[in-house]
């Protein structure tokens, strides 16, 4: 199926969505500060960076994910495919001097991505040409979708319960903070969304 394009549209509109809200409260406001016209373009070139930055993060196991479901889709082999997925996230581990990443929010994320292959294994068998009428072919009820996405949920707090232990980068409290406020605005745009496909 074509369906390709749609998904992956669907969870790029997604995290941009997350991301922007996320990062509302540093965006860079038209004000005075615009006199100082270098000051006020570093800001907005920093601000937009942090938006890059932080919308990788969130599609980085989707991505994953959904490169190797589609090839699994199209006669792969899965083994070969969950193996590559280990190789890339072990050259990110090795490359990684910052602190960000480590071996246990890499193992937790390896948990989640194999959930993302088989939800995007079955969203690809879809007939559907929008979004909201391939989840709807494949989880025919609200509550089927609503556990998916708990499921989901649950895979994402242990990576971040991964990240708040592990990660250099901060205090714990900072982090915390951080990834409560991921997690709120998360669940709240997959609510409203589900919400409006099962209307």
């Amino acid at each position: 199926m074509k369906n390709y394009r749609i998904i992956w549209k669907h969870e790029v509109r997604q995290a941009n969505h997350i991301t922007k809200l996320l990062l509302d409260d540093k965006k860079v406001a038209l004000n005075w500060k615009i006199i100082l016209l270098p000051v006020y373009l570093y800001n907005i070139l920093k601000y937009r960076k942090n938006v890059r930055f932080t919308r990788k993060n969130m599609l980085y196991t989707k991505q994953l994910a959904f490169e190797a479901a589609r090839n699994i889709f199209q006669g792969k082999d899965p083994a070969w495919e969950y193996r590559q997925i280990e190789i890339k996230t072990k050259d990110v581990l090795n490359k990684e001097k910052k602190g960000f990443y480590t071996e246990k929010i890499r193992r937790r994320q390896l948990s989640e991505i194999e959930l993302l292959i088989q939800h995007y294994r079955d969203l690809f068998r879809s007939k559907q040409s929008t979004y909201a009428g391939i989840i709807n072919e494949i989880y025919p009820s609200k509550g089927q979708y609503l556990t998916f996405l708990s499921n989901v949920q649950k895979m994402e707090e242990n990576v971040i319960q991964a990240a708040i232990t592990t990660m250099r980068k901060g205090t714990k409290k900072e982090r915390r903070q951080w990834f409560q406020k991921v997690k709120e605005i998360t669940q709240k745009i997959r609510m409203a969304e589900a919400n409006e496909i099962y209307t």
